[in-house]
């Protein structure tokens, strides 16, 4: 996965001391919801595409690995898939931080913008940049962190 995406809020301090109370609690549901935003941009897997038809001598079986028709007509394979949409995971980072990221250990040539494989992107895998700056673009992180500061105000 990329670096941290930073965030700065100006005045966070002056809104720390008006509240008086602990702002870290929100800021943490704020940065692992804009997480969330994200894993929901890179996780889904592309259409499949040739690579994963059993109409081919080899072929790749999501959630299975490589497999291949033998001479005499069977089929064999390798189990290497370690299910990379089911290894997603959000966890705190520092103090009101998130981490994403995907424990499958082929997960960077798969997702990482500069690790991926040709052969990924070729066929629609979402890289890390890519996710984040959809949601960038779209506005949510600003929207997320006003939501919560808001929140925070209302509650103060």
């Amino acid at each position: 996965m990329p670096g941290p995406v930073t965030v700065r809020l100006e005045g966070l301090d002056e809104l720390q001391r008006k509240l008086g109370a602990d702002f870290r609690p929100v800021m943490r549901g704020a940065t692992k919801a804009i997480a969330a935003e994200i894993q929901g941009k890179i996780a889904p897997y592309p259409q499949a595409t040739e690579a994963n038809s059993p109409a081919r001598q080899r072929w790749y079986e999501r959630g299975y690995g490589s497999k291949w028709r033998t001479r005499g007509g069977s089929i064999a394979g390798r189990k290497t898939s370690e299910t990379l949409g089911r290894r997603w995971a959000i966890s705190t980072y520092g103090d009101i931080g998130a981490k994403l990221g995907n424990a499958a250990s082929y997960a960077a040539f798969v997702h990482d913008d500069a690790k991926q494989s040709p052969f990924h992107k070729r066929r629609g895998w979402m890289s890390d940049k890519g996710a984040v700056e959809i949601v960038q673009r779209a506005g949510t992180i600003g929207r997320i962190m006003k939501d919560a500061v808001m929140h925070a105000w209302r509650r103060a």
